[in-house]
C-alpha cells in the first residue's frame, strides 16, 4: 500500500479495503502502523502505535466517554446512571430529616467506616487500575497478547466493568440511606445493605451470564480457581499476575471475615421482645474483638500468599529454576509475619512486639529487592565483576527517563514498608486509616505492574521477536504534516509479513483488482492471521 496513506492516522487506514472489499485483519494493520521493533536512535524501545499517539494539527486522545462507547453500546449509560445516583446520594446527604451528616461522616458511611464497607470499593479501584495499566502498556508499543498468553480486553472494558459496580454501589447505599430516613425502623439497613452489597459483587462478578463482558469474566474466574489450586493447574504469566493483584487484597480477604463473623454474631443476637434498640455501631465495636481474634481472619489474610508460594514452587518442579525457589521464600516471609500480628493481638508481649517488628523489616525488604532486581529488571548483571552495578537496564519502553525509575522505586519502597506495618497490625488504622493503606497498596500494585509487565516483554518478547516484529517503528516525533518519512525506506520487515499484505492489500498500480505476481494462493479476507 502507499505509504504515505499509511501514516495518516488510526480512522482513515482502518477504512483501507483489500480488493474483495473486507477490512484489512488488525494484525496487518498493527505491522502497517508500526506496533513493535525497537524505536529508532534512542534505544529506550518501541515507540507508541501512530493512531495513540495526538497528531500535530491538535488532536486529542479519546476521552472517557469516547471509551466507554467502544467498549459497551451501554457504557454512555452507565455513566448518565451513575451521575444521577450520586445527584440522588448529595439529595439525601443535604436534606436529611434523621441524620445529622458532616461530609466525612456521609464519606465514611460509605467507604471506609469498617471492614463490611471497604472490599466493594476496592474491587471498583482495581478495575480502574488495570484500565490504566493496559491503556499505558498499549501506548508504549507493547503487544500485551504476547505476554499474557492471549488476547486482551480494551481498557475501556475495564472501565465500563468499574461503571456497573460503582452503580451497584450506589444504587445499594441509595436504599439503605433511604431506609435510615424512616423513623422507628429496627431491620439495620446499614448492615442488610453492606452484607448485600458484598453479595451483588459476588452474583454479578461470579455467575455465568451473558452481560458484563462474559468471556473476560469467565477468563478471570478460571484463571482464580486454577491459581487457588496451584499445585495441580496451570502457571502462566497471567496467572501471576492475578495471584500478586491477591496478594495486594489480602487484607480485603480478611475483612470480608470480618464482615460476615459479625454480620452473623448481629442477626442471631438474642433479643428479648420489650428489649430497647441498639444501634449497629454499638454492637460492632462490642463484637468486633471476638471476630478479628479468630483464627478464620489471619488464614484468609493469609491465603494469597500461600497460593504464590504454591505458585513458585510448581513452576520449579517444572523448570528446576533456582531462582523460583527464592520466590517462594519471599512469599513464605509473610507467614511469620501474619502470625506473629495476630499473635500480638490475642497476646500481648514486648517479645513478641519486637519479632514483628524485625518480620515486617525483613518481609519489606526481601519484597522490594525482589521487585527491584527480578520483577522489573533494573539493575543489569555485571559479568566482568561478578555484582550487581547500579545502572538501568537500556531498553525502557514506558518512558526514557531515568527518573521515572527511580521514583517508582522510592514510591514502592516506601508503601512496602506502611503495608506490611499497617496491615499486619503494627499501627492503630481504623475506618480511614486502614481505607487509606489499601487504597494505595492498589495504587502500588497499579503501577507494579505496568513495570512488571514491561520487563517481561522486554526479557521474553523482544529477543525473540513477534509474528510481525522485524521492522522498526517510526517515532512521531520525525513524521512530517504530510505523513512522510523517510524511515520508511530503511524499514526491515519480516517476510511473512510482507506477504500477507501483498495478498490482502493492493498496491496502487493494482487499482484494477489483479494481485502481485509473487502470489499465487488466496487468502480469505475472514482469515484470523
Amino acid at each position: 500500500p502507499n505509504r504515505s496513506s499509511t501514516l495518516k492516522g488510526r480512522s482513515s487506514f482502518a477504512r483501507a479495503r483489500s480488493p474483495r472489499g473486507a477490512r484489512i485483519p488488525v494484525a496487518i494493520q498493527r505491522a502497517l502502523m508500526g506496533a513493535g521493533g525497537a524505536r529508532r536512535g534512542s534505544g529506550s524501545g518501541p515507540s507508541p502505535p501512530a493512531w495513540d499517539t495526538p497528531a500535530k494539527g491538535g488532536e486529542r486522545q479519546e476521552s472517557v466517554w469516547h471509551m466507554l462507547r467502544q467498549a459497551s453500546p451501554l457504557g454512555t449509560r452507565e455513566l448518565v446512571l451513575t451521575g444521577v445516583l450520586v445527584k440522588l446520594l448529595m439529595a439525601v446527604y443535604m436534606f436529611s430529616h434523621v441524620h445529622s451528616y458532616t461530609l466525612y461522616k456521609f464519606l465514611a458511611k460509605l467507604l471506609w467506616k469498617n471492614a463490611a464497607t471497604r472490599p466493594p470499593v476496592l474491587i471498583v479501584l482495581i478495575l480502574l487500575g488495570w484500565s490504566w495499566v493496559v491503556r499505558t502498556c498499549n501506548r508504549a508499543g507493547m503487544e500485551l497478547e504476547l505476554v499474557l498468553g492471549g488476547p486482551t480486553k480494551p481498557p475501556a472494558m475495564a472501565l465500563s466493568c468499574a461503571l456497573v459496580l460503582t452503580n451497584v454501589f450506589l444504587f445499594i447505599h441509595l436504599l439503605h440511606l433511604l431506609g435510615s430516613e424512616m423513623p422507628g425502623q429496627t431491620w439495620r439497613p446499614w448492615l442488610v445493605a453492606n452484607a448485600a452489597l458484598h453479595g451483588a459483587y459476588l452474583l454479578v462478578i461470579c455467575l455465568p451470564h451473558r452481560y458484563l463482558h462474559a468471556d473476560a469474566r469467565g477468563s478471570l474466574l478460571r484463571t482464580a480457581w486454577e491459581s487457588l489450586v496451584a499445585p495441580f493447574g496451570p502457571v502462566t504469566f497471567w496467572h501471576v499476575i492475578v495471584a500478586d493483584y491477591a496478594t495486594s487484597l489480602a487484607k480485603a480477604f480478611a475483612d470480608f471475615q470480618l464482615m460476615l463473623c459479625e454480620t452473623y454474631s448481629i442477626a442471631t443476637l438474642p433479643t428479648a421482645a420489650d428489649a430497647p434498640y441498639v444501634r449497629t455501631t454499638l454492637l460492632w465495636e462490642q463484637l468486633h474483638p471476638a471476630c478479628v481474634d479468630s483464627p478464620f481472619n489471619p488464614l484468609l489474610l493469609a491465603l494469597p500468599f500461600w497460593v504464590r508460594l504454591w505458585q513458585c514452587l510448581h513452576v520449579y518442579s517444572q523448570t528446576k529454576e533456582r531462582k523460583n525457589l527464592w520466590n517462594a521464600l519471599k512469599y513464605s516471609t509473610a507467614f511469620p509475619l501474619i502470625y506473629l500480628g495476630w499473635h500480638r493481638r490475642v497476646v500481648p508481649s514486648q517479645t513478641a512486639s519486637r519479632l514483628f517488628v524485625l518480620a515486617a523489616v525483613v518481609n519489606s525488604s526481601y519484597t522490594f529487592v525482589w521487585d527491584i532486581l527480578m520483577d522489573w529488571g533494573m539493575l543489569q548483571w555485571d559479568k566482568e565483576r561478578g555484582c550487581w552495578r547500579l545502572s538501568m537496564r537500556e531498553q525502557r519502553l514506558i518512558s526514557p527517563r531515568m527518573s521515572v525509575y527511580f521514583l517508582l522505586a522510592l514510591f514502592n519502597f516506601a508503601l512496602r514498608f506502611l503495608w506490611a506495618m499497617a496491615v499486619f497490625g503494627a499501627m492503630p488504622t481504623r475506618g480511614h486509616g486502614m481505607f487509606f493503606f489499601e487504597a494505595m497498596e492498589i495504587a502500588r500494585r497499579t503501577v507494579w505492574a505496568v513495570f512488571r509487565i514491561e520487563w517481561e516483554y522486554v526479557a521474553k518478547v523482544l529477543p525473540r521477536g513477534s509474528g510481525l516484529a522485524g521492522y522498526s517503528v517510526v517515532d512521531k516525533d520525525t513524521i512530517s504534516e504530510s505523513g512522510e518519512d523517510a524511515s520508511l525506506l530503511h524499514a526491515e520487515r519480516s517476510a511473512s509479513a510482507h506477504e500477507m499484505i501483498s495478498v490482502l492489500v493492493s498496491s496502487p498500480k493494482d487499482k484494477a483488482g489483479a494481485r502481485p505476481s509473487s502470489h499465487t494462493g488466496t487468502v480469505s479476507a475472514d482469515t484470523d492471521l
